[in-house]
């Protein structure tokens, strides 16, 4: 019999004869089994142990062993990577900075965000919207700002938190700030426009003369004339020009198109784009100082079409008429960064065009060719004025704006006409440049 049949009928018997209190009942010693884990020294009741823990046993000794704690080897010598590096500001302390600070034009500052689907996305700094997410409409750009990876000024890495640099406060160890790395890009932008070809379409202050500047209605058109120690006081101003007119309607939308997407992204520049009516492709910029000139190069145009038909009519060496009537205009480039534009494929009968009514001009009195730098074939999408310069205190178009039509295909235009048009603000009943003459073919 156990140990707990005996308690049982222990207990029963006391509360037949009245006698149980709801305590342990008092069990004899013979009754109980002996502890086997006492004898063996494991006993973790002790004296309330149900079982008979006998007298006068020799119970073993057991050892428990006690855990060492781990111990390393302390070394007191600086290991490589164990300093504490320098702090890294936040890409909310830039934000702010190129927020509040007079000094910065948040215009040519750009902001590349980690997309969920996208990946890495670059947007114009103006085009977010800085205030708390939780009063952001839903037609708004606004991002955490732990979502920030770079800050870019004019393509220009300014601050980059996985590579931990700060050119804005010169934190995370850097000695070098935003006001430096402004002056740098600056200074190299200018020397590239200087040394880079330019075009009729520029407007740089010091190398260029501006014959009008209301570009909101594609007003105004600029000479590119010689350096500035060949110019005297009457620097040479242009004041008519021979153009291709872009009559193509699939071209127009394809302009209208890729205006409306950077006007989105900068509204600044709506007043800048080129209207449809007014897209052209420009052969020569020139200076006609007399009514007897402006006559000459009217009756040269009626003088050279046979010949300019023949020419765009000359069969290509790859075979084919046609395709020496056609220009196409594919990708986008600019000018100094103020001037948007996109390049040409034109055939060699394009260049040969160029070149008869380039000689024809030279050969008249009182008429001159102003564009003294290599011709770049292409048609003008965008323009900064100065008016829209001062008010946005920048006159240069972020590449950022642009960069996802870089080799966009406007389409295919023919050649089929040629104008000798008025540099002024006047237009023509069907909204194109004044035209003195202009011959079809």
């Amino acid at each position: 019999m156990s140990c707990l049949d005996t308690e049982a009928e222990i207990s029963v018997h006391l509360c037949a004869v009245g006698g149980y209190t709801g305590e342990r009942p008092c069990i004899p010693p013979e009754a109980r089994t002996i502890c086997s884990f006492y004898l063996e020294g494991r006993c973790r009741f002790g004296e309330n142990c149900h079982n008979v823990h006998p007298p006068g046993v020799e119970l073993p000794k057991i050892t428990v062993p006690q855990k060492q704690k781990a111990t390393r080897e302390v070394n007191n010598e600086p290991q490589e990577g164990d300093e504490k590096k320098p702090s890294l500001k936040t890409a909310g302390d830039v934000r702010k900075r190129i927020q509040w600070d007079p000094n910065l034009q948040k215009e040519h500052f750009t902001v590349g965000y980690l997309d969920r689907f996208s990946g890495v996305v670059e947007k114009p700094f103006t085009s977010f919207t800085w205030e708390h997410l939780a009063t952001v409409d839903l037609d708004q750009l606004a991002v955490p700002q732990h979502r920030i990876q770079f800050y870019k000024y004019k393509n220009v890495k300014v601050w980059d938190k996985n590579e931990r640099l700060d050119h804005v406060f010169g934190s995370a160890g850097g000695n070098t700030t935003i006001i430096e790395v402004i002056q740098r890009v600056e200074e190299e932008l200018e020397k590239k426009r200087t040394s880079c070809a330019s075009d009729d379409d520029s407007d740089d202050d010091d190398d260029l003369v501006v014959v009008a500047t209301d570009v909101a209605s594609g007003k105004g058109l600029v000479s590119m004339i010689s350096e500035r120690q060949s110019q005297t006081e009457d620097q040479l101003r242009a004041t008519h020009f021979f153009c291709i007119r872009v009559d193509s309607e699939e071209v127009r939308r394809e302009v209208a198109s890729v205006q409306e997407q950077v006007v989105r992204e900068d509204p600044t520049l709506r007043s800048c784009t080129m209207p449809g009516e007014l897209l052209h492709v420009t052969l020569a910029m020139l200076k006609l100082d007399s009514f007897q000139a402006i006559h000459e190069a009217g009756n040269l145009l009626q003088e050279l079409k046979e010949n300019l038909k023949a020419v765009f009519d000359s069969p290509l060496e790859s075979g084919g008429i046609a395709s020496s009537r056609f220009m196409r205009a594919k990708g986008l480039c600019s000018f100094g960064a103020r001037v948007l534009y996109s390049k040409l494929e034109v055939p060699d009968s394009f260049t040969s065009s160029v070149d008869l009514l380039r000689g024809g001009i030279r050969k008249i009195k009182d008429a001159s060719i102003t564009s003294h730098f290599d011709f770049v074939p292409h048609m003008t999408l965008l323009k900064v004025n100065r008016v829209t310069a001062r008010e946005r205190r920048s006159k240069y178009i972020n590449s950022c704006l642009y960069s996802d039509y870089l080799d966009h295909d406007f389409g295919v235009m023919p050649v089929n006409n040629i104008s000798l048009c008025i540099i002024n603000d006047l237009r023509g009943p069907d909204g194109f440049y004044l035209t003195c003459e202009d011959i079809k073919f």
